[in-house]
């Protein structure tokens, strides 16, 4: 696992190796992979095929965002092999969306967004930068660290808007994953930023394991997905709130529709990348099931719909049309096998 780089001061970690949980074992059986790499080459296919001339798939760049981490996330990189010109458009189009402040905004030219939107497109800018070191990308990519710096609330919290104020756990998350893969890029993060989030994430534990979508609420299955990642992206492998949390996702049956878990792509994009993190038990009970659900539900075109019960979150007046969202965050969720993506090495 990479360390943070940190400027403004020295964040005092314990060693990698003392803090380390029980090492997840890598997929070997050769018949998995291969279902797992021909489902998710299907998968890319599809979104190929949709990507529009200017480099987007929608208007909201959180879309866009996803798609091109899916294309990285089984191996393809900007400049290089058959999906080159697809990553380049797609970089090209959230480098125009950025705006003079860093923030990357819902559409180029446009004033709105939220920090969601630039969350994920700080992420793939992060992950394109580093398998390509282009200079504008770098340029772009500090500016919007800088941005979810200055944006990050008094408790260490982040909300929807690009300035400090209120925070949740939901968007915070977001703000975690993207500043790991900058400071993966070795693009640093203030350690007041880095030990502001951990205290911030904390106080969002709830009693008997989990986490709450604002301290003081209850736990919700999304939550505690987006505060155990939090906490073990951030360094803290060893917090005492780590266990709970993981005992309390490991009830969480995993479902597609009626039993199931709401937002299903959200939670799932999170919970494997935290199992993931686990190691051990909950990786090799958790990874299997997940694996077999999205392989099972694939289109025959290679995209994937939503579970019947979760179509708010697969809205097309929200996540775009042509199935992008849903195909992008099912290939994210499978990809965890491959480690392309710094995001999801340790």
């Amino acid at each position: 696992m990479r360390r943070w780089i940190i400027v403004m001061g020295a964040l005092a970690l314990p060693s990698v190796h003392a803090q380390m949980p029980e090492t997840a074992a890598v997929l070997t059986d050769a018949k998995i992979i291969q279902n797992v790499h021909a489902s998710l080459d299907r998968g890319l296919e599809h979104m190929a095929a949709k990507q529009r001339a200017d480099g987007s798939w929608f208007e909201n760049n959180a879309v866009n965002a996803l798609a091109l981490l899916a294309f990285m996330g089984q191996g393809h990189t900007p400049g290089r092999g058959p999906y080159r010109d697809v990553l380049e458009r797609g970089k090209q189009y959230l480098l125009a969306s950025q705006n003079d402040d860093g923030f990357i905004q819902t559409t180029p030219g446009a004033g709105g967004g939220s920090m969601y939107i630039h969350a994920l497109s700080t992420l793939a800018l992060a992950e394109m930068y580093g398998m390509d070191f282009d200079p504008k990308t770098e340029l772009a990519l500090r500016k919007a660290v800088d941005l979810i710096v200055r944006a990050q609330s008094p408790s260490g919290g982040w909300r929807y808007a690009p300035q400090p104020g209120d925070q949740d756990m939901s968007v915070t998350v977001m703000q975690v994953v993207a500043l790991r893969a900058a400071n993966n890029a070795e693009v640093p993060v203030p350690a007041a930023t880095i030990e502001k989030a951990i205290g911030y994430v904390r106080t969002c534990a709830a009693a008997g394991g989990g986490f709450s979508y604002t301290a003081g609420a209850g736990a919700t299955p999304q939550m505690a997905a987006a505060g155990t990642l939090s906490l073990q992206l951030l360094g803290q492998y060893g917090d005492e709130r780590l266990g709970p949390a993981l005992e309390y996702l490991a009830k969480i049956p995993v479902a597609w529709g009626g039993g199931g878990v709401g937002f299903f792509y959200y939670f799932h994009y999170y919970a494997i990348q935290a199992q993931y993190q686990a190691g051990g038990k909950w990786w090799t009970n958790w990874h299997p099931q997940v694996r077999e659900l999205l392989l099972t539900k694939q289109n025959a075109d290679g995209s994937w719909d939503g579970p019947p019960d979760a179509s708010h979150e697969v809205n097309a007046s929200l996540v775009g049309p042509d199935k992008i969202y849903s195909t992008a965050m099912a290939c994210l969720v499978l990809e965890i096998y491959n480690h392309y993506l710094p995001a999801y090495q340790r």
